[in-house]
């Protein structure tokens, strides 16, 4: 283990290495095929990450993209740990053609370079990173350019951990130089799995406000690697210039490709559909009816008819008052009637929260139109009993399953045929 701090360091009280965020039920929180996603500006992002920098106010922020997507179809560790996020900027193209799909008015995605790019222009004031990951090289560049360029963010220090596994990376020598050096952001580049899943482990055992792991960010400003052209980052082709920088990552976009396929064939276009027949009128909004009470050691909160972007003040009051008595947390879907991505995203910030705090989490729903609503938004998961799971959905995720390894095997021979033309001496005539 290496790293190089800065020479100025500066104490931070130790009641913020334990100290989480009370989830904030004001976020504009969708649920995006079972992810969390804010739907927020680039501005908007930044003021989020300035403020808690300034209030030395903890803010745990994800960046889903396609990928992720992937990740949490098969990684509920990983799916947790980004529904636990203090901010979820939606960082892929991909996300936002669904999130249309779905009906969320979004204008454009915070991509986390490009946040951290904004983070490093503000001119107001200055603000201390730390850079954790990556080789001990692109520290010593990434340090050169921010002292050397006018940068808001000055670097605090970096730290090369090495490629090993999470538990590796959590040794107690790493945590407490990060914490003597006091950033106010810490900026990991280890992978979107292993990092996410770092963050989750370690964010109550460090000081810094804002933690986020922004992958090839730390490339991107040692200059090691180029970002995709002003055109492809704006018509959701970057993936194109990645493979073409860095040539492995196509097995990657592959396998993100078929998961995005199968999610439209066998989630998105079935919602819409249904959505086609069946929308709640304005007066099945106004009569729908929530009935918070407490059983024992938990919290219940009882919803009644249609739940919608329409009708949420009584829903985000009511988680917000249940996650604060520390308790755990039933909901209870029994009698509803219908619910879309923004309900589903408020359930999300109350589900992450209580993953967060090592609180239970319970859902139910009976009504098959409810528990069908909740698969066909990536939600499976959030029923009780494991429906996921059950026998008699097995045969759709056969389908789902064949579908991806098809894709992924089509994927695999158009690569390999253009690797022998690009090899054969006839293509460089």
């Amino acid at each position: 283990m290496r790293s190089t701090l800065s020479a100025q360091t500066r104490s931070r009280p130790s009641c913020c290495v334990q100290r989480l965020t009370p989830p904030d039920f004001s976020r504009q929180a969708f649920c995006i095929q079972g992810l969390l996603c804010d739907v927020v500006t680039l501005e908007e992002a930044k003021q989020i990450v300035i403020t808690c920098m300034r209030e030395a106010r903890r803010c745990n922020i994800s960046t889903p993209n396609a990928n992720f997507l992937r990740l949490s179809r098969r990684d509920p560790e990983f799916r947790d740990a980004v529904a636990a996020s203090d901010l979820s900027v939606i960082d892929g193209a991909p996300l936002v053609w669904l999130a249309r799909l779905l009906g969320i008015a979004i204008s454009d995605r915070v991509c986390g370079s490009d946040l951290c790019a904004a983070l490093m222009a503000n001119g107001d004031e200055q603000f201390r990173a730390f850079f954790f990951g990556a080789t001990d090289e692109i520290g010593q560049r990434v340090r050169k350019r921010l002292d050397e360029n006018v940068s808001s963010l000055r670097c605090a220090g970096t730290l090369s951990p090495g490629f090993g596994s999470v538990e590796s990376m959590s040794d107690t020598r790493m945590l407490e130089a990060i914490n003597r050096a006091a950033p106010d952001l810490l900026i990991l580049s280890v992978g979107a799995r292993k990092g996410v899943l770092w963050l989750r482990r370690n964010e109550q055992r460090l000081t810094t406000p804002v933690i986020c792991n922004l992958g090839a960010t730390i490339h991107f400003i040692a200059g090691t690697l180029k970002r995709a052209p002003t055109f492809f980052r704006h018509h959701g082709l970057e993936w194109l210039w990645r493979i073409k920088e860095q040539p492995k990552l196509w097995t990657r976009y592959a396998g993100d490709l078929t998961t995005l396929i199968s999610v439209v064939i066998g989630e998105i276009l079935p919602y819409l559909l249904l959505r086609a027949f069946y929308r709640p009128s304005v007066t099945q909004l106004a009569e729908a009816r929530l009935q918070p009470y407490r059983r024992g050691g938990s919290e219940i909160l009882e919803f009644a008819g249609a739940w919608t972007k329409d009708n949420l003040a009584p829903v985000r009051a009511a988680l917000k008052s249940a996650t604060a008595n520390g308790s755990n947390l039933v909901i209870d879907l029994e009698h509803v009637t219908f619910l879309d991505a923004a309900f589903l995203g408020q359930i999300l910030v109350a589900y992450g929260y209580q993953r967060r705090m090592c609180r239970a989490f319970t859902l139910h729903a009976s009504s098959r139109s409810i528990r069908r609503l909740l698969r066909l938004h990536g939600c499976g998961y959030l029923l009780s009993g494991g429906e996921a799971n059950s026998e008699r959905h097995r045969p759709a995720l056969q389908v789902r399953q064949a579908l991806h390894q098809s894709v992924r095997r089509t994927a695999r021979q158009l690569w390999e045929r253009t690797v022998s033309w690009r090899a054969s001496p006839g293509s460089r005539s």
